[in-house]
């Protein structure tokens, strides 16, 4: 293989009349269909937020898939075929059973919970000032830095769009497409971000599956473009960038990486148990059931059907395009950037008013994400600190009007913060560092009792603290004698709390010495593995054992919740386990509707996982001309589908409140 010559694409766009009018007529559409929500918005902050818990699964579901399908996705996928391969989709694909799980044992709880956004349920589930400090903390933190991050590669995908089709800046293209979103999402509250999201979703959808159809016809062909491949990158580089799962003998450890998802991320990274906006959506189903159907129906998108049109035309800028590159602004030197080969796709081989429709599309996915982004950031800044530590009897009207400034809050920073950022994938990766480890918490709180929210405030900083040192430590050995100290004072302080206090040692002593098995796996891994780079998931190495042993050493040195509270969060969700035995032992069977953590459940959740993953290899192999197995694989899927409606009917829907 030849090296490839890095160009900058810099083809004069051919913006027609009729794209102008097909992208302003988009536009219309959708504050069309803002305008029609907004008086159903501003009766509470609930309907603002919550959509007056009315919505259908698959409005909800939609909405869910519509908010993960950004701007910057298609791009980072491009990107990651041509840097890792196909393989590298295991990003998200690896959160699979994180999904499965969420759907048979959150989605309803969710639901249960009454609850306005998923912060809240910090006061629901833990007591004391503890939990108005963890509380405030959270809506602050993941309000602020964490979405505006997550916002800011969003937007950064969505002015390299503007900047390559219409020669606009990234200043004015920033401007343009926040206030353009931030509008919309003001005035019409979830019921208006939902609406759109189902009508841009689908638009999305439709024009990058037919882009796909038009990029392997450039390429000349599926068997043209993989022949082309290999005589561009060379038969190793071209078959690691084809491989679904790597192999043991893939370069730049592509296959420890490929476990480190599978075998982690999905149960330590980010909210587990479906938090967050996902959350929001379940909140505001219309009752269980609906949560339950929407998670699901999320779920089959997000993973099986979506992915591969992006892939396709990745695979397709990659023979197009080989050596595309940005000029680095700080250097002005160019750069490889794959990411933008689906632009350049785009840009290239569409005709007039596909091309308008084709923007539209990409403005539609950047719209969806960003109106769910914002308007789930400013339920926190408004329901979880401005009305409980501000102004706490204010009229609905007012923390309407309230809700409004907080999403134009949002918008403006994410804005701010997309010009700090260089590339999408960049985004991710430290998005998911910073919260690898956490998971775990997230799910211990709705099946153990003895969680608190030292707990969450305990993993929460442990993984700020350790992430920072791992990051900002100059030499291996620095980084690693602090670490090490850390978890010598984390064993101790069990040690002493052991061998002091009699009564703390027989109720703790089990949970004691799990904390320290943790500590002690994670001093070893410190001697013993030098992170290859300090990006996720090679942190997650450090930061998963010791933020575990942290947060549970912190658990069993302070006190439990209030057992009045822990009484009355079972009575309202009933998550079921043995995990509360301590307090539904004490709580009439009547006096609780059915659990969720049933062999019901856990049998149709394994199922769910299995017809997950069977689906999505199934499809990749019949892409690739893979028929037999492709097929053998779909038929598995449809065998294990008909199980999982069978386990579903004999599902109790209905649940009986009895706060």
């Amino acid at each position: 293989m030849e090296s490839i010559k890095l160009f900058e694409f810099t083809e004069k766009t051919n913006v027609t009349v009729l794209d102008w009018l097909v992208v302003a007529g988009f536009i219309f559409i959708t504050i069309l269909i803002s305008l029609f929500y907004t008086r159903r918005s501003r009766k509470s902050v609930t309907d603002y937020f919550a959509s007056g818990q009315g919505v259908p699964w698959w409005i909800l579901g939609t909405s869910m898939v519509a908010t993960t399908f950004a701007a910057d996705t298609p791009l980072a996928i491009a990107g990651l075929v041509v840097t890792q391969g196909i393989w590298g989709n295991w990003f998200y694909w690896s959160q699979v059973p994180q999904f499965l799980i969420g759907v048979y044992f959150f989605s309803r709880l969710w639901r249960r919970a009454g609850i306005l956004t998923d912060n809240e349920l910090v006061n629901v589930r833990y007591s004391g000032k503890a939990a108005n400090w963890l509380r405030g903390f959270r809506a602050i933190y993941f309000a602020v830095p964490y979405n505006a991050i997550t916002m800011g590669f969003v937007i950064l995908a969505m002015t390299r769009i503007l900047e390559l089709t219409f020669n606009v800046s990234k200043l004015w293209g920033t401007i343009i497409s926040v206030l353009i979103t931030m509008g919309y999402t003001a005035i019409s509250g979830l019921w208006g971000v939902l609406a759109t999201s189902f009508f841009q979703f689908f638009l999305a959808m439709g024009m990058t599956i037919y882009l796909a159809v038009i990029a392997v016809g450039a390429a000349g062909g599926f068997p043209s473009m993989l022949a082309k491949l290999s005589q561009i990158y060379g038969q190793a580089k071209a078959s690691s960038m084809l491989s679904i799962i790597p192999q043991p003998d893939a370069p730049n450890m592509s296959f420890t990486i490929f476990l480190l998802y599978i075998l982690f991320s999905w149960w330590t990274t980010g909210p587990t148990d479906g938090g967050a906006y996902f959350a929001q959506r379940m909140i505001s189903a219309k009752n269980e059931k609906h949560a339950f159907l929407g998670y699901y129906w999320f779920n089959i998108w997000h993973v099986v059907l979506r992915p591969w049109p992006w892939i396709i035309v990745g695979i397709a800028a990659a023979v197009l395009f080989p050596g595309i590159a940005s000029k680095n602004p700080l250097t002005g030197k160019l750069e490889a950037n794959p990411e933008l080969g689906y632009i350049a796709v785009m840009l290239k081989y569409l005709k007039p008013g596909l091309l308008g429709l084709m923007f539209s599309a990409f403005l539609a996915a950047f719209m969806s994400t960003i109106s769910a982004q914002i308007n789930w950031g400013a339920s926190y800044l408004v329901n979880d600190l401005y009305k409980p530590f501000i102004k706490k009897n204010a009229s609905e009207k007012h923390y309407v009007r309230v809700s409004v400034i907080a999403v134009a809050f949002s918008a403006i920073l994410g804005g701010i913060i997309s010009f700090f950022m260089k590339k999408i994938f960049t985004g991710w990766l430290l998005l998911w560092a910073i919260n690898a480890g956490i998971g775990v918490v997230y799910i211990a709180r709705w099946y153990w009792w003895r969680v608190n929210a030292w707990s969450e405030i305990s993993a929460i900083a442990s993984l700020m603290i350790i992430f920072s040192i791992i990051f900002f430590a100059k030499s291996t050995v620095t980084l690693k004698t602090v670490l090490i100290v850390i978890m010598l004072i984390n064993i101790g302080c069990l040690i002493a709390f052991g061998l002091t206090k009699k009564e703390w040692r027989k109720n703790n002593l089990k949970a004691s010495i799990f904390s320290i098995t943790v500590a002690v796996i994670a001093i070893t891994l410190i001697l013993l593995v030098t992170l290859p780079e300090k990006n996720f998931p090679w942190t997650l190495i450090y930061t998963l054992p010791m933020s575990l042993s942290i947060w549970l050493t912190v658990t069993i040195l302070t006190k439990p919740t209030d057992e009045n509270v822990l009484t009355e969060f079972y009575r309202r969700v009933h998550p079921g386990g043995i995990g509360w035995k301590r307090i539904s032992a004490k709580i009439p069977q009547e006096e609780v509707g059915s659990p969720v953590f049933t062999k019901n459940n856990i049998i149709g959740c394994i199922l769910g996982i299995a017809s997950t993953y069977t689906a999505l290899v199934g499809f990749g192999k019949l892409i690739f001309g893979n028929k037999l197995l492709g097929s053998a694989l779909l038929i598995i899927t449809a065998i294990l589908i008909y199980f999982i409606i069978k386990f579903m009917g004999k599902e109790k829907w209905e649940y009986k409140k009895t706060l």
